[in-house]
């Protein structure tokens, strides 16, 4: 029973090396984010800009895991009136390096360079900068650092996308959601507002193999 089990193994192990392909790519994309929690009130989403790159390592026909890091804007916007008769307009920013890890499961199409698929995985987020701005009616502007904010957030994301053979490389473009799940208050009083944020990225992977 033993040697069967060894010869299970090492047959997948070296199917799984002899089909690895390897490559190491550029992303660049929009974000749509947010803010959400039980001590946020509807706020309005804020665009932001994400870019970066990925390394991807395929070891079967289907499967697919990619580390990625790139820089990613988020946070919100809101408005509110003065309390003179005038309005201010609240922008609320968060941006991270942002590190996720995710497995990808590839949809085959019989004789075609069409690759879609879909992914999940968890992401590690370090932040850079934490600050608000209010815009108010009269033209008086107004800009502070959160300094209460936590320096990590953790999360997961998923998504689906769609990619283009090109010769060994790929081109092609993703949509991702990507949750956190921790706040990102630092204070005393550990307020519950977390990002949350729709990602649309256009991509080039090149082949390392």
């Amino acid at each position: 029973m033993k040697k069967i089990f060894t010869i299970l193994f090492l047959f997948v192990a070296f199917t799984s090396l002899s089909f690895a392909q390897m490559k190491l790519g550029l992303k660049v994309g929009g974000n749509i984010a947010n803010l959400s929690g039980d001590d946020v009130e509807n706020p309005d989403s804020k665009f932001g800009f994400a870019f970066g790159g990925f390394f991807e390592y395929q070891f079967s026909p289907l499967i697919v895991v990619q580390p990625e890091i790139y820089y990613t804007m988020k946070g919100a916007t809101d408005k509110e009136s003065d309390g003179a008769g005038g309005t201010v307009d609240l922008t609320y920013t968060f941006d991270y390096i942002e590190i996720p890890v995710l497995v990808k499961v590839l949809i085959p199409i019989q004789g075609s360079n069409i690759k879609p698929e879909i992914f999940a995985g968890p992401f590690l987020g370090i932040n850079t900068t934490a600050k608000g701005k209010a815009e108010f009616s009269n033209g008086q502007t107004i800009e502070q650092d959160f300094e209460d904010t936590k320096s990590t957030e953790f999360g997961v994301q998923f998504g689906g996308g769609i990619g283009f053979n090109v010769g060994k490389n790929e081109v092609g473009f993703d949509i991702r959601y990507i949750l956190g799940l921790t706040t990102v208050d630092d204070s005393v009083e550990k307020a519950d507002i977390k990002n949350n944020v729709i990602n649309f990225n256009a991509y080039y992977a090149f082949s390392l193999l």
